[in-house]
């Protein structure tokens, strides 16, 4: 029967303790992406079916209604920027951990390295790309920096927004495209199937990197199946 020396019990412990405080920076960091995506899901449903609120100028409504349009347009400008960070520091903490793990030789290293992967996945789409890119063409090739465009210019003479969108929106497309036609497959993708599936890659990497930090901390018994080969 052996022993672990004393230095040997202390490195294991100190690796412990390293993946237990990168765990609950993961979890406060998974929590505030939850909010912030829900949130912005929610202040699109109001917009869209909560009749009475001011969302633009010049609809009157009573000053707790302006109050809470206020909120929501703070909400969404908090939202845009925390959902370009948050995602980042969520990748380093999960390099963090696989680093840990590589270095510390535990099992469940896999499942956080797939964690990683996702979340680089959720930062490339959570980006408001439509606030960086300009790019706008026009049906009948005028262009809006040469030629005026009121509300009087025909639909196919006015500049179509050809910019690939991130999963956020900003105020002023949330303003600006809101009460679309219910036939309008396209906006209802852009404001809740394209968040909704950040929602999903979100709960992923929360999942298997949870998995795999159980595993290393011996939480959960990693099993491994055995395959017996028949003598010849």
């Amino acid at each position: 029967m052996t022993r672990s020396s004393p230095a040997t019990l202390a490195v294991a412990a100190d690796y412990a303790d390293a993946m237990l405080v990168a765990r609950r920076a993961k979890n406060v960091l998974f929590l505030l992406l939850l909010l912030i995506l829900l949130g912005q899901m929610g202040i699109f449903f109001a917009a869209r079916y909560g009749h009475g609120l001011p969302f633009r100028p010049d609809v009157a409504a009573s000053g707790n209604a302006n109050h809470a349009v206020l909120f929501f347009e703070w909400f969404t400008a908090v939202a845009n920027f925390a959902g370009v960070v948050l995602p980042m520091v969520l990748a380093v903490v999960l390099l963090l951990i696989v680093t840990i793990m590589l270095v510390g030789r535990l099992v469940g290293v896999s499942h956080v390295t797939s964690a990683f992967c996702w979340s680089v996945v959720l930062i490339v789409f959570l980006f408001p790309w439509q606030s960086l890119l300009n790019s706008r063409f026009t049906q009948a090739g005028i262009s809006p920096t040469t030629q005026s465009i009121d509300s009087t210019t025909p639909a196919d003479l006015r500049p179509q927004d050809v910019r690939p969108p991130g999963a956020l929106y900003t105020w002023p497309e949330l303003i600006r495209d809101y009460d679309y036609p219910n036939a309008a497959y396209l906006k209802w993708t852009r404001f809740v199937a394209y968040p909704f599936v950040m929602l999903v890659i979100l709960f992923m990497v929360q999942a298997r990197s949870s998995r795999g930090l159980r595993f290393a901390l011996g939480e959960a018994e990693v099993h491994v199946e055995v395959t017996t080969t028949p003598a010849p």
